[in-house]
């Protein structure tokens, strides 16, 4: 009785029949704002490593790149979120998967090893750190005087993941010093190496860092030799990213230095500005670096 009540002719409830009694206009009206309506765009993830030598906490990452995130985000229509990612080996599968859209990592190599494989491309360099070298520093009264009088001695350096690190090991390998073979102390902080050879465990030390050889100097130390110099704290955007935002992107880190807005988020990240690079250079030191 009830159905025959909800529907006169007594035929059940019909799917067919029940939509024939919306009118016509409302389907057309309901049709063509399901085909108009944009979906939000996906939360981006843009992943830092501030490398291994220098301590930073996460929370100061998050903090350090907070504004540049959100000026990212406005420019995207969707929200950037930061990811500090502070352990090597984590990078590196992040980047093999492309979990980050985004990232900016100081150890060139794994952002160099990721544009080789083509799961990533250069969105810009970082001003000021595109001629980082690797200084091979020993004692004032040092007998060595050559880059040839390293053979055969004792090494401190940072991190052995770190940039610098394997531009230490580039460098020996064109110097003739296997680094497989030498003797070679490692420590995670690059203000640490002088320590090494202050006191005697090792005859010469490495570091990237401008002012631990300023302050190496300073006391009367040496810098016996210099590596090629390579370009480091590179910002890069995974290959899924759609041209479009790329370019929104690195209209936004090239256009940094270039407004007041700008300018106070390059100071609360610690820099001058970013500038295009030169991805076959890149390349070539990619090799240059062994990988």
């Amino acid at each position: 009785m009830r159905a025959r009540a909800l529907f006169p002719d007594g035929e059940g409830p019909d799917p067919d029949k029940k939509l024939a009694a919306v009118p016509r206009v409302g389907l057309a009206s309901f049709g063509v704002a399901l085909l108009t309506a944009a979906p939000a765009q996906a939360e981006l993830v843009l992943a830092v490593n501030e490398g291994v030598t220098y301590y930073v906490t996460p929370s100061e990452i998050r903090e350090k790149y907070k504004d540049l995130a959100d000026l990212l985000g406005k420019q995207l229509k969707t929200t950037v979120k930061v990811v500090p990612v502070d352990q090597y080996p984590v990078l590196r599968k992040g980047l093999d998967e492309q979990q980050y859209d985004l990232a900016f990592v100081h150890p060139a190599h794994h952002s160099l090893v990721s544009l080789r494989d083509g799961k990533y491309q250069l969105v810009a360099l970082t001003k000021g750190y595109t001629d980082y070298k690797a200084r091979f520093f020993v004692k004032g009264d040092a007998k060595m005087k050559q880059p040839a009088d390293m053979k055969g001695k004792s090494f401190g350096m940072p991190d052995p993941d770190s940039i610098t690190a394997v531009i230490t090991r580039a460098t020996m390998r064109d110097l003739g010093i296997d680094s497989s073979k030498a003797e070679i102390r490692t420590t995670r902080y690059q203000d640490a190496v002088p320590f090494f050879v202050d006191n005697g465990f090792s005859d010469v030390g490495i570091t990237g860092s401008g002012a631990v050889v300023k302050q190496w100097q300073e006391k009367g130390g040496a810098v016996l030799y210099e590596s090629k110099a390579v370009p480091i704290k590179h910002m890069i955007a995974s290959t899924k990213l759609s041209e479009q935002d790329l370019q929104k992107v690195r209209a936004v880190m090239l256009g940094l230095d270039k407004s007041e807005a700008g300018q106070k988020i390059l100071a609360k990240l610690g820099y001058k500005g970013y500038e295009s690079g030169d991805p076959q250079q890149l390349a070539v030191l990619t090799k240059w670096l062994g990988y």
